[in-house]
């Protein structure tokens, strides 16, 4: 069976991300996701129906969709006639002959974006593989594999611009080299730190040596190339961080879906309110007629009635529009978001809705997953928690995606989402209090204890009907995120389900 694959971490101090990957279903030219997600609120933060409502939750949800960027090792970027270098080089070359040809400009910005993309992936993935080796002599030879092998991908990356350096190419593609240039660069050194500062303290000198060279190497370019991302001591070093974001933009964006949205169900809503309003007209044209059988003449009791019937009426109208809302809501979501290249083609669409739910009203697997024990019914002052119920359905032409990229496999999407808890944070206790505990010297002493808070995080997802089920629990204070821990369950056993 195809799995999804979900990832979930702190982005920042206030915002967690979740990270889906679907496959495509190459037996099958559409393939339908769905995605249900449940959030557990303390009853104590205020987060509820009337404070939280759907403006808030999708502003505090940043969304981002992408293809899956293709799969290669390091070592095979540069290697064969179908690598990501080759294909750029054929791309400049043809560039360099016709410059003012808009198909081979495209063919040159598609292919010098999809190098940096797989690049990046591919640098990504080969230094999560060195962390993982334990033993000294193979992790350091996966060290010098890594280096020779940028090496060789930068030495021969850099070659290139020689071929774009002519005349009659226009400055603006000329630069998009260049930044590509500096975001390589940029990308190298941020990856090797990150590396050095795991490896450092049980790694030998001399691996250590040869990755900090490598990252001397990127910033001499960078400031001989007269990059305005080189960074200093004694300096704010803004434009290192501004450039590699604006950069991380201009290059990634090549995988990214391009979406536009419209509220779904207007038509249905509208038709339904003017159901509604037509029936409470027509029970108290009704009314009307059968009172003017009554009363034979004008009267007091008349008038008295015909204003209850006109009260009647238009309360009818109003408990039926929201009676036929709510029922249509059962079937439809917030809104509709279509996926599109940045062409315009469609490639398929998203469906979101939210809304909180009871506790009573959960799936009973839902129920069992939870599991709340008598400490968490105790921290909520044995008050129900508030539910957050956020329910996503894609699906997506796996026939066009693939065809967007007809050079590369691309083998699925992924789907981002950050969410923001800024709005969980306001009626938080102060993150620490004081606490006392004997001491032999005073007869006891204050120390400081931290104030936290736990959200709990329930996701079911499946591709075409299939579904998993995974649990978080994001602790966090005032002060923000401090850290997200994973909790395993077991559905095998019976009665309560306990958690592992």
């Amino acid at each position: 069976m195809i799995a999804i694959e979900d990832k979930i971490k702190i982005h920042d101090q206030f915002q967690f991300e979740l990270k889906f990957t679907y496959p495509f279903d190459r037996d099958a030219p559409i393939s339908e996701y769905t995605v249900d997600t449940y959030l557990f609120i303390p009853y104590n933060l205020g987060i509820n129906k009337m404070t939280y409502g759907k403006r808030e939750f999708y502003a505090d949800m940043q969304k981002y969709i992408r293809l899956k960027t293709p799969v290669f090792r390091l070592h095979t970027i540069t290697s064969g006639e179908n690598s990501p270098i080759e294909k750029l080089r054929i791309a400049m070359k043809a560039l360099a002959e016709e410059p003012v040809s808009l198909t081979r400009n495209h063919n040159f910005k598609y292919n010098l974006k999809m190098f940096c993309a797989i690049f990046k992936s591919a640098l990504r993935d080969e230094i999560i593989f060195i962390r993982g080796w334990n033993e000294e002599k193979k992790r350091k030879k996966a060290a010098d594999s890594l280096v020779n092998d940028i090496k060789a991908i930068t030495s021969e990356f850099r070659k290139l611009g020689k071929i774009i350096n002519v005349a009659h190419v226009s400055h603006k593609q000329k630069a998009l080299y260049k930044f590509a240039d500096e975001y390589v660069s940029l990308l190298i050194e941020q990856r090797i730190y990150k590396l050095l500062a795991y490896i450092k303290e049980f790694s030998d000198g001399k691996t250590c040596d040869r990755l900090v060279k490598l990252t001397s190497y990127e910033l001499t370019h960078r400031r001989q190339c007269m990059y305005s991302s080189v960074q200093e001591e004694n300096s704010s070093n803004e434009s290192v961080i501004y450039r590699s974001r604006i950069l991380k933009k201009i290059m990634g964006n090549i995988l990214f879906l391009h979406t536009r949205f419209k509220k779904e169900g207007k038509i249905l809503e509208q038709m339904s309110m003017g159901f509604a309003a037509g029936m409470a007209m027509a029970m108290a044209t009704g009314f009307i007629f059968l009172s003017r059988t009554t009363f034979e003449e004008f009267s007091l009791s008349l008038f008295l009635v015909l204003v209850t019937i006109y009260i009647f009426k238009d309360r009818l109208k109003e408990i039926s529009k929201s009676v036929f809302c709510k029922m249509l809501r059962k079937y439809l979501y917030d809104y509709k978001t279509f996926l599109q290249t940045s062409f315009g083609s469609k490639v398929g669409f998203c469906r979101e809705s939210f809304e909180f739910v009871k506790e009573e009203d959960l799936p009973d697997l839902i129920t069992k997953i939870r599991n709340k024990d008598y400490i968490d019914e105790l921290d909520n002052g044995y008050t129900p928690e508030n539910i957050i119920f956020f329910k996503k359905y894609l699906k997506i032409s796996s026939e066009k995606c693939k065809q967007l990229i007809s050079d590369f496999r691309v083998d699925g999407v992924n789907d981002i989402i950050r969410f923001n808890v800024r709005h969980m944070l306001n009626k938080m206790d102060n993150p620490y209090k004081t606490i006392c505990m004997p001491d032999e010297k005073d007869g006891f002493k204050v120390i400081n204890a931290e104030v936290s808070y736990h959200l709990n995080l329930i996701l079911k997802y499946g591709l075409n009907g299939d579904a998993n089920y995974h649990k978080f629990r994001i602790i966090l204070n005032r002060e923000g995120i401090k850290r997200i821990e994973e909790v395993p369950f077991d559905l095998t056993r019976t009665g309560n389900f306990s958690q592992v």
